[in-house]
């Protein structure tokens, strides 16, 4: 079942908005692959619509890491969604982080909540 970091609150000015996403993730594996899936979205003020910002699926190799950024232009909200297959040794982490790099809010893959399937993508 997928995780979901939930509908998570940044601010459009000041020094505690976040300008991007990294999405970091771990295959600590001994010997097996792992395919993983990533859905990112954000809403604007109105948050009338979930607005689909990346999504990605990709196969990490044992012992290895994956590492990906998104842009929140004019996001007052986000949420990323993730799931991964074939290896059980596998963690995910989500960071917002400022435009000079500083990581304005974390969430740990132990924080987010199962949800029983992905958002469509249209």
């Amino acid at each position: 079942m997928p995780n979901s970091t939930g509908f998570i609150y940044n601010p459009t000015s000041g020094p505690t908005q976040s300008t991007q996403i990294i999405v970091t993730c771990i295959n600590d594996s001994l010997n097996a692959p792992v395919n993983v899936e990533l859905e990112v979205f954000r809403w604007d003020t109105a948050q009338l619509a979930r607005v689909p910002i990346g999504h990605d699926l990709v196969e990490i190799l044992p012992q290895a890491t994956r590492t990906f950024i998104y842009p929140l232009i004019n996001a007052a909200f986000f949420e990323v969604q993730s799931d991964f297959f074939s290896a059980t040794s596998t963690v995910i982490h989500v960071y917002g982080v400022d435009s000079t790099g500083q990581i304005i809010q974390r969430i740990l893959q132990s924080e987010m909540t199962l949800i029983d399937r992905f958002t469509n993508i249209p």
